[in-house]
C-alpha cells in the first residue's frame, strides 16, 4: 500500500525560495511546478517551464529553486522500486505530461483526503496514488506514440471507439465507421491500427464475446437470444467465434458457470 507522508496543493513559498535535500526526503516525491523553476539534476542545472513534472526516487538529491515566484503542488509517499517498476514515466528528470489538468486535479484530491482524514482515507490515498502513477504513465506514453502527433484526430477516433465498443451489438460496417470520421477506408484502418495497435473488427469481436459471456450466465437466456443481443445474426458464426476464443461452445460455457453458481 502506498502511504502518503506529506502533500501540498498550490503551495506558495517566498520568491526565489530554494529546496535542497542532498540525500532526498526519505521517501518518493512527485512535484508539479506551477511557476518556472531552476532544477539541478546530476550536477547539471536547467530552467523548466510552468507545468513541468519531476519524480524523485528515494535517496536522490532534491535541488530546485524558483526563478521568481515559487508555487507548486506535490506529494511525498512511500513506495518500493518493485511497486513502481511497471510504470513508464521518467524518474529523476523533468518531463511535461500531455494533460497537466488531470494530474493537478488528482493532487488536489490527494491533498484533501490527507488533510480531512475521513474514514478509509488511507485506502483512498493508496488508490489515488495508483491513479496518479497511471495518469503519468499514460500521459508520457502518448508523447511517444502517433496520437501525440495528431491529437485532434486521435480524440475523434477515441470517441468513435468508445461508442462502438459500448454498443457492440450494432452494425459497425466499414462504410459507417469511415463516414463518422470522414476518411477513406484505407486511411481509416491505417490510423486505427496506428492509434490502438488493433483492428476495429478484432476489438468489436472481443467486445461482443465479452458481452455474450456475461449474458450466458443468465438461465432465462437462450443461446440464440444471446447471439442476437451481441450483434451476431448467424448462430453458427457466433458459436464458431465463441469456441475459438473461449475454448468451449456457448452452451458449455453457460452450463459450466451456472453449475459453479449453484455450488
Amino acid at each position: 500500500m502506498y502511504q502518503v507522508s506529506y502533500c501540498g496543493y498550490l503551495r506558495k513559498n517566498s520568491d526565489h525560495d530554494a529546496i535542497y535535500r542532498p540525500n532526498g526526503s526519505g521517501d518518493c516525491l512527485f512535484l508539479l511546478f506551477l511557476t518556472p523553476m531552476r532544477v539541478t539534476l546530476s550536477g547539471s542545472s536547467q530552467v523548466c517551464k510552468q507545468g513541468a513534472c519531476l519524480f524523485f526516487e528515494k535517496g536522490i538529491e532534491q535541488n530546485y529553486s524558483a526563478v521568481k515566484e515559487f508555487c507548486n503542488s506535490f506529494v511525498h509517499f512511500s513506495a518500493s522500486k518493485k511497486e513502481l517498476e511497471h510504470y513508464t514515466f521518467p524518474r529523476n528528470q523533468l518531463f511535461y505530461p500531455t494533460d497537466t489538468g488531470s494530474v493537478h486535479e488528482l493532487l488536489k484530491t490527494i491533498n484533501t483526503e490527507y488533510l480531512l482524514k475521513l474514514p478509509f482515507y488511507e485506502e483512498k490515498l493508496d488508490h489515488l496514488v495508483h491513479q496518479l502513477l497511471i495518469e503519468l504513465s499514460r500521459s508520457f506514453q502518448q508523447i511517444q506514440e502517433p496520437a501525440f502527433q495528431n491529437p485532434d484526430l486521435y480524440n475523434q477516433f477515441m470517441t468513435l471507439r468508445l461508442m462502438m465498443l459500448s454498443h457492440c451489438e450494432e452494425d459497425w460496417n466499414p462504410k459507417r465507421l469511415c463516414q463518422l470520421i470522414n476518411l477513406e477506408k484505407s486511411q481509416f484502418y491505417s490510423y486505427y491500427r496506428n492509434f490502438f495497435n488493433a483492428s476495429p473488427k478484432d476489438e468489436l469481436l472481443t467486445a461482443r464475446i465479452d458481452k455474450a459471456k456475461n449474458l450466458l450466465t443468465n438461465e432465462t437466456m437462450q443461446v440464440k437470444q444471446v447471439a442476437f443481443l451481441c450483434g451476431f445474426h448467424n448462430i453458427y458464426h457466433f458459436t464458431r467465434y465463441f469456441k475459438k476464443i473461449c475454448g468451449v461452445s456457448p452452451s458449455e460455457y453457460g452450463n459450466k458457470n451456472l453449475a459453479v453458481d449453484r455450488m
